[in-house]
This record gives C-alpha cells, sequence and structure tokens, in this order.
C-alpha cells in the first residue's frame, strides 16, 4: 500500500467525523495527517511504532493508527465511521468539489444518499435551495457527478503496474512451459486501465493465491487480483498466440493482420505488408513510420527537468535533491519552486530567491560536474502574466510557466491565460498544460491546435508532466507538437526524493505518443543542455 492510499484513509476519517459532528480536534489532527503522509516518500509500512513517531507531523494515535494499516488493512475507526454512514454518502467524499460541509447539507436537508440520487437533484435544480448553493455550484457538483460516475472501476497506470508484474511473476513461476504476457491497456501504456490483460499460450494454467477466480471458460478466465483489480488472461494454443496478442493489444494495424501462425510480431506485420509497429505506438494515427530504435527510453533521459525543494512546498533540501539525482545517474538537476503568487505552497519572495541562487552555486561547485540550474515554476496569473517583474525573470536558467490557481475557467478564457504566457520572451517552457488530474479532475479546455503552433512560432517548450495522477500532456498531442518541431520534456514535478522516479510514467506515456529521444529535451547531455540554456537566453537578449 502506497502512502498516498495510507493518507486516504486519515482524509476519509476525518470527513467522516465531520460528517457526524466528532471532536474537531482529532478532525484537523486526521486532516493533517493525510496532508503530511501523502508527501512522504518512506514506506511507512516498513517502519515500527516508535520510528513512526520520529517522522515530523506524526503523532502517537496517528502512527497507532498506521500500524493498524499494517496488520488489517483498515483502520479500525475508520471501519466503523463507514458502518454507520450510508455507503452513497461514503462515495461521495471521493467527488471533488464536495467536500463534508457540502456533503453534509446535502444528506441531511435533501435527504439524498448517493451519487445518483445527488445527480437526478441538480436535474431538477433542487441544489439552489440549500443555503450557500446556486446555479454555478449546482452545476459544477453536476459535472463532477459525471465525471466521478465515468471512473469508477478505472485505476491509474502506475496502481496497477506493480501488482500486475507481480502477478505475471507469479504466472510465470507456476507455468513454466507457458509463455504469458500483458496485453490490451497495460502493455500499451494506456494513463488509465481497468484490468490487467493478459494472453497466454495455452488453454489451461495454474493460478497463485493471489486470484480469486470468478469464472473459466475455454478461451478466457476472469478473476480479482487482491480482491481489488480485476484481472482477465486470454487462453489461445501456441500456433494462434502472436495473432492473438496482436489482436488483443489492439491498435490501428490490427485490421490488416491476417489471422494465421506466426513465430513474430515482426513475421506478421512482414506478412501483412507493413512496417513493424511497436505496442505502444499502436493506436497512433500516424502516416510516418514508426522506428522503435529512435523512441524515447528511461536511459535516454540525461537530467531531471522541475522539482521543488523545501523552498517552497518540496519535503528535501537541494543537496538532498541533488545528491538523489547523482545516485540516479543523472546528469543535471533544474530545481524549480514555485513562484511567489503560490502563497499556498510558500512560493519564493525576491529576497529567498538570492538565497537559493547563492546555495545553487556552493553546490555546483561542491559537486561538480553534476550541475543545478536556477529555475523556477511561475505561476501564469489570471491575465496570463507571469510571476515577478522583468528584471528577475531575466535572471532565471529556465521558466516553466503553469496555471494553479481559478482553473474552472471556459475555453477562451484558458487560451488567453495560455497564449499570453506562450508570447512572454521569457517563457522556456509550458507545465501541464490542462491543469487535469487523472480520475479526479478533467482539466481546462485548449485548442490545443492553435497553442501548439504559437509554441513553434515563440519557441516555447512544452511538458509531459509526468507525474502518474498527471501525465500533460496528454500523449494523443505528441504527433503534433513533433510535426510542428516543439520541444517536449519529460518532467517527474518532484516534491521527494522518490517523485524523481516519476519520470518511469512520463517515458511511459511519450512512447505511447511516438515521442522520438531527438525531441525531448532532457534526453540532452549536459554540455548539449547548457547549450540549449544558453540560446533561450540569447534569444531574451534579441527581443
Amino acid at each position: 500500500m502506497s502512502n498516498k492510499e495510507i493518507a486516504s484513509q486519515f482524509n476519509e476519517l476525518a470527513c467522516l467525523m465531520e460528517l457526524h459532528d466528532e471532536n474537531q480536534f482529532k478532525i484537523k489532527s486526521y486532516t493533517n495527517a493525510y496532508l503530511n503522509i501523502k508527501k512522504l516518500d518512506q514506506d511507512l509500512l516498513t517502519l515500527s511504532l516508535e520510528e513512526l513517531q520520529t517522522i515530523p507531523g506524526i503523532g502517537k494515535s496517528v502512527a497507532e493508527k498506521i500500524v493498524e494499516i499494517k496488520q488489517q488493512g483498515l483502520i479500525h475507526q475508520l471501519s466503523q465511521m463507514r458502518s454507520k454512514t450510508p455507503p452513497g454518502i461514503v462515495q461521495m467524499i471521493s467527488i471533488r468539489g464536495l467536500g463534508p460541509k457540502k456533503i453534509k447539507q446535502i444528506w441531511k436537508e435533501l435527504e439524498i444518499e448517493t451519487p445518483g440520487e445527488l445527480l437526478y437533484a441538480c436535474e431538477e435544480n433542487r441544489l439552489i435551495e440549500l443555503k450557500g448553493f446556486g446555479p454555478k455550484i449546482q452545476n459544477d457538483v453536476k459535472e463532477s457527478i459525471l465525471f466521478f460516475q465515468s471512473r469508477q472501476d478505472s485505476f491509474l497506470l502506475s496502481t496497477l503496474w506493480t501488482p500486475a508484474e507481480q502477478l505475471l511473476q507469479e504466472l510465470r513461476q507456476l507455468n513454466p512451459d507457458v509463455q504469458i504476457e500483458f496485453t490490451s491497456a497495460l502493455r500499451t501504456y494506456s494513463p488509465v486501465v481497468e484490468t490487467i490483460e493478459l494472453i497466454c499460450n495455452s488453454h489451461s494454467i495454474s493460478l497463485p493465491d493471489s486470484i480469486q477466480l470468478l469464472t473459466s471458460e475455454p478461451n478466457q478466465i476472469l478473476g480479482k487480483l487482491h480482491d481489488q483489480f480485476p484481472v482477465s488472461i486470454k487462453l489461445c494454443s501456441t500456433q494462434d498466440f502472436i495473432y492473438q496478442w496482436i489482436l488483443t493489444t489492439g491498435g490501428s494495424s490490427v485490421d490488416s493482420i491476417k489471422h494465421s501462425s506466426y513465430k513474430t510480431e515482426h513475421e506478421a506485420f512482414e506478412a501483412s505488408g507493413q512496417l513493424f509497429v511497436p505496442a505502444e505506438c499502436r493506436h497512433l494515427e500516424s502516416s510516418q513510420p514508426i522506428i522503435e530504435t529512435e523512441l524515447i527510453t528511461g536511459q535516454d533521459i540525461k537530467g531531471v527537468i522541475h522539482a521543488h525543494s523545501v523552498y517552497s512546498d518540496g519535503l528535501y533540501n537541494l543537496r538532498d535533491m541533488a545528491k538523489e539525482c547523482i545516485r540516479l545517474n543523472y546528469q543535471y538537476l533544474v530545481i524549480t519552486d514555485h513562484s511567489k503568487s503560490a502563497f499556498y505552497a510558500n512560493g519564493l519572495k525576491e529576497d529567498r530567491l538570492l538565497d537559493q541562487w547563492n546555495e545553487i552555486e556552493i553546490l555546483n561547485k561542491e559537486f561538480a560536474p553534476f550541475k543545478i540550474f536556477k529555475s523556477i515554476e511561475s505561476d501564469i496569473l489570471s491575465d496570463g502574466s507571469l510571476d515577478y517583474p522583468t528584471e528577475i525573470l531575466a535572471r532565471f536558467d529556465l521558466v516553466i510557466a503553469s496555471i494553479h490557481s481559478n482553473l474552472k475557467m471556459n475555453k477562451e478564457k484558458a487560451m488567453e491565460r495560455m497564449l499570453n504566457a506562450v508570447r512572454n520572451p521569457y517563457t522556456t517552457m509550458l507545465g501541464h498544460p490542462t491543469g487535469r488530474l487523472l480520475l479526479s479532475r478533467k482539466g481546462y479546455e485548449l485548442d490545443h491546435e492553435l497553442l501548439i503552433s504559437e509554441c513553434a512560432r515563440y519557441a516555447v517548450d512544452i511538458e509531459i508532466n509526468a507525474n502518474p495522477l498527471r501525465l500533460d500532456l496528454d500523449w494523443t498531442w505528441i504527433p503534433l507538437c513533433q510535426q510542428h518541431n516543439v520541444k517536449l520534456s519529460i518532467n517527474p514535478d518532484a516534491h521527494n526524493l522518490k517523485g524523481i522516479q516519476d519520470i518511469q510514467w512520463g517515458v511511459r506515456t511519450a512512447r505511447r505518443g511516438g515521442l522520438l529521444s531527438k525531441n525531448c529535451v532532457n534526453s540532452l547531455s549536459l554540455s548539449d543542455f547548457e547549450s540549449y540554456v544558453n540560446v533561450k537566453k540569447a534569444r531574451l537578449k534579441n527581443h
């Protein structure tokens, strides 16, 4: 269980306690625990009660509940709170924009107990009867419910990947003479996955104890892994395996593959008169051939761009972040703490910027040839301008421009802000362009074609935010970026040491979109990246 999953139990507990008018002090304590734990990168379930209590923000009561999670999988008090709360009310906690105060009003005053009832109430304009609600809030609630319902029974790729890999290993150990592989969404690195799908070249296999068998048919087994994740195993003959593997992987090239016995996928593509398409790229509609050896890989990434330290809302100091990058064999770190308008994230005012720059110079001498670049994640303000006066912006090595506030915009307003930022000569790169959170927040609507063409015109690069909750820019727009020669950067947006390794999810989504290594900013070596920075700065002087 991840720290974010542990944190979510404390968040749910605090929300349910508030619904039932429990002790406010304890509610605040568990809310703080949620906020602290989700940022931590230590594996909390490996720590003892005494070790847990040494972590800032985790007191004795919270530590004891983490031990309960370790032993039982669930906080006992949370189980009690759930038992006296209608299941539909518990579900509402997961609907973005519905805090416990609003849920309590809906429950107690309208006697609504399920998301479906709430959606119907929105259709009948019943929410506007409640104090503090109005037509706009009612419409926002309706949209949130629809999004919530559309994402039920779906999982982030990062959530399913580790248990799926463990399952695959178990199946191969139990069935050493059978070829078993991932297929469908997992194999093609879909950002959101509904089922762990596998395929094997046998009609009879042994299953590990971790799988609860639901149905077993001659050509398919359905089950649940750890009573949580749906599993589907396609069964076929050895002669039919390659064809069925291609078929279940899916994509635009499937229809032209003839049903026959093949030894390899390359052979199947060749027999159909096609160039081989890597599995993760098969959903691309591209007229250009995709050369597998030219696609971006994790080994191609030479530097870490977009990371936060204790100067803003990160958990680690600059030294620790740099040392972790060095340990992972990266050549440089672009530190991009939040700008001053991001008060919610301890954004840097000018005096603290100078302190950070001084520390960077000291560390660069110590860690050479590794290099830290003086950069910022600048808020795109409501009018599209960037934080800081131009004399400060001019001193950064890079500026990542991102929207963090006033996210509920129509397309026109979103484009106004983004285009103003793109046309600002100090913008190096756009960060998480749509502001989406997968399975949680849809993100604001953009005219991607116009935005990408303007990025090409003003030589602004675009981030693929590798946080598995974001994966933003979406993979579907990668081909258009490459057509316009807009460079992309695979950035972890790391707020702790472990977050640096989120680059792997960005690489996977980049490969799904067909990103070539030559078009990725942080595939540049340190010397080439320094040249890249200098070219950007020279453009400013000529502006």
